[in-house]
């Protein structure tokens, strides 16, 4: 009877063991080395990501569901503009493609749309799952991508310019540039007539609604061609150019958003990784204590009763249980000071918060003020694109620039 408090008493100094070492940045970039014919590069737009929260105010029990889960409202929110624009920049680096933009949404103004869903991402462990399709509808991508950040991974200096979750946005970029690189220059050129095509169908589907047809699969063919002169045609690609025009504006949002969000997210991210470390080994810390504690106390009992009554018996029973009390309250603490840690993670998360410029567009002489969210002032532009088009409204002078009164 005697043996059992002698193995709880042993159990006391038992220990765990740490991480295995990882290599931070261990994923190169592939870049294209070769000049690449204008009429087979292919734009790209990055739809900023999916959070994995709902939109708008989020209702109380919502949000508890989600800080106990470890996700952050407010930084979610940042993570999905932030990391769309970082995954754009590391595809323009790339050098594979046309124009990379960040986009609030899918758009047959580019010839290829990626979406992504922010799965988890604590500064220590991100996943995201990445969807790719072409104009065509042919899918690249459609997989899950994850990274467990090393320390070194946030060392600035000794690798600047690289994001600490760097390696899954050079897997996706090379996954990319590897399918990219297996098709033809003809069925580069098909997407972006595919492209083009879709878009004049948006724009006009009374005339040009039946050039593509959506197959069961999913896929869009071309079912017939407009004639080179075609001057409605021609119109549309006008109109595609300057809708460029507007995305690379609302880019510059983005772009904005995401140099002023660098340090301050890199900072959170880096702390939030500490603290993602500290609250998972104070997990099985708190755990493994409570069953030690309940152990030693149990064990205390049990000597108690099966001991003889002499000194000696007294102070291994009272040592077991002042040993086994400490441990569930050193488990409280625990448990509390993995409270400080999420309660500071939530404070950090309240620190982003973004202000969008209005854009002013002015056609032939004419000024259109689009305010809201990046959203709402893309949904806008399309619609007053679409007039334009139908009153057959000149193209000739048109320019677009933020306004430096921000809009309240």
């Amino acid at each position: 009877m005697r043996a059992f408090p002698l193995v709880a008493l042993g159990l006391l100094v038992v220990g765990c063991g740490g991480d295995l070492a990882l290599v931070p940045h261990s994923v190169t970039l592939v870049e294209q080395t070769e000049t690449v014919p204008e009429d087979e590069l292919l734009d790209v737009g990055v739809v900023v990501f999916d959070p994995g929260i709902p939109d708008g105010e989020v209702e109380k029990e919502v949000l508890e569901a989600l800080i106990e889960e470890g996700t952050f409202v407010h930084v979610r929110r940042t993570e999905a503009r932030y990391l769309a624009v970082h995954l754009r920049n590391t595809l323009q680096k790339s050098g594979h493609w046309g124009t990379v933009w960040t986009m609030p949404g899918e758009s047959s103004s580019a010839d290829i749309n990626i979406t992504a869903a922010i799965l988890y991402s604590d500064g220590e462990r991100f996943r995201l799952r990445v969807h790719a399709a072409d104009a065509i509808g042919n899918t690249w991508i459609d997989d899950e991508y994850e990274v467990k950040t090393a320390p070194g991974s946030f060392n600035r200096q000794q690798y600047p310019g690289l994001d600490p979750y760097q390696d899954v946005f050079n897997r996706i970029a090379n996954d990319l540039a590897a399918r990219k690189d297996a098709l033809s220059a003809e069925h580069k050129r098909h997407i972006r007539t595919v492209a083009q095509l879709r878009f004049a169908a948006d724009l006009s589907p009374e005339a040009f609604g039946d050039h593509v047809v959506q197959e069961q699969s999913g896929q869009y063919a071309l079912s017939r061609l407009p004639a080179d002169d075609d001057p409605q045609f021609q119109r549309t690609l006008q109109v595609r150019q300057r809708e460029h025009l507007f995305v690379e504006t609302l880019n510059e949002h983005y772009v904005d958003f995401y140099e002023n969000s660098k340090d301050a997210y890199h900072a959170w991210r880096e702390t939030a990784r500490e603290e993602a470390v500290a609250i998972r080994k104070l997990e099985g810390s708190s755990r493994w204590n409570t069953v030690l504690g309940i152990l030693a106390i149990v064990g205390s009992v049990a000597y108690e009763l099966a001991s003889d009554g002499d000194l000696m018996d007294d102070v291994i029973s009272d040592t077991l249980m002042y040993s086994g009390a400490s441990l569930l309250n050193s488990a409280e603490l625990h448990r509390q000071e993995k409270q400080i840690h999420v309660s500071a993670l939530e404070e950090l998360s309240q620190s982003f918060d973004e202000e969008i410029k209005p854009i002013v567009v002015e056609i032939e002489g004419v000024q259109h003020r689009f305010t809201g969210t990046v959203e709402a002032q893309y949904e806008d532009w399309r619609e007053l694109l679409r007039q334009i088009y139908l009153q057959e409204t000149g193209f000739d002078s048109v320019q677009m620039y933020t306004d430096v009164l921000r809009d309240h």
